[in-house]
C-alpha cells in the first residue's frame, strides 16, 4: 500500500539526495580550484583553495540538510528496531559535517571528519539491523552491509594512499559516492510511496 506523506514529510525526505548536490558541487569546485587535483586531494583540501568559501559553503549546506533527513527519518521509523538510533547517528553526522565548514584546521577537522563518517556507517549497520525485520525491504538488510563495507574499503585504501602519496581523493569521493548511492536509493523508494513498519516489530 502506498503511503502519502505530507509537504513537510517528503521535503525532509528529499533531503536524502544531500550527498548528490553536494558531490555535483565538489566536483565542479575541483575543476575550476587552480592547483587542486581532484585524484590526490582530499575534498577538504578545496577549503584551502581560493574557492574555501564555496566548498565551506558546501559543506555546511550538505550537513544541514543531512539534519533535516534525520528529522525526516525520527518521523518516519515510529517505534520498531533504530526509531531513535538512526536519526541519532544521522543527524551527528550532519554536526559532524557542519563542523567541518566552520573548523578548516586540524585537529579540529579531522574530529568532526570521524564523526561524520563514523556516523554514516552506523546507520547504514542500524537500518540493515532494522531492515532484517521490514518483509518490504527484502534485500535491503545485505545491500546496507555491502555499503558499509565498501565504504570502509575506500576509508582504509584513502588513509594508505594520503601517507604513501597515492590517489587519497580518489579514494574517498568513492566512498563518498558509495554512501550517497544508498541514501539516494532509499529516498526514491521512501518518496515512491514505500513505508518503514510494515513488518513485525
Amino acid at each position: 500500500m502506498k503511503t502519502v506523506r505530507s509537504a513537510l514529510q517528503s521535503f525532509l525526505l528529499a533531503a536524502g539526495f544531500a550527498g548528490v548536490l553536494f558531490i555535483a558541487v565538489f566536483v565542479t569546485l575541483g575543476l575550476f580550484a587552480p592547483g587542486y587535483d581532484s585524484a590526490r586531494d582530499t575534498i577538504s583540501a578545496l577549503e584551502f583553495t581560493a574557492l574555501s568559501t564555496a566548498q565551506r559553503a558546501n559543506f555546511l549546506v550538505f550537513g544541514l540538510l543531512l539534519c533535516a533527513f534525520a528529522a525526516g527519518l525520527r518521523r518516519e521509523l515510529a517505534g520498531g528496531r533504530g526509531a531513535f538510533l538512526i536519526p541519532f547517528f544521522q543527524a551527528l553526522g550532519g554536526i559532524g559535517v557542519i563542523g567541518d565548514a566552520i573548523f578548516i584546521h586540524d585537529p579540529f577537522h579531522m574530529d568532526f571528519d570521524l564523526v561524520a563518517f563514523n556516523s554514516a556507517l552506523l546507520v547504514l549497520f542500524l537500518f540493515a539491523w532494522r531492515f532484517r525485520r521490514e518483509p518490504a525491504w527484502r534485500g535491503w538488510t545485505a545491500y546496507s552491509i555491502v555499503s558499509a563495507f565498501v565504504m570502509t574499503a575506500f576509508l582504509t585504501a584513502f588513509g594508505f594512499a594520503n601517507h604513501h602519496g597515492g590517489p587519497a581523493g580518489f579514494m574517498e569521493k568513492l566512498a563518498t559516492c558509495t554512501r550517497t548511492l544508498w541514501s539516494a536509493l532509499f529516498a526514491i523508494r521512501l518518496l515512491a510511496g514505500k513505508s518503514l513498519g510494515e513488518g513485525p516489530n
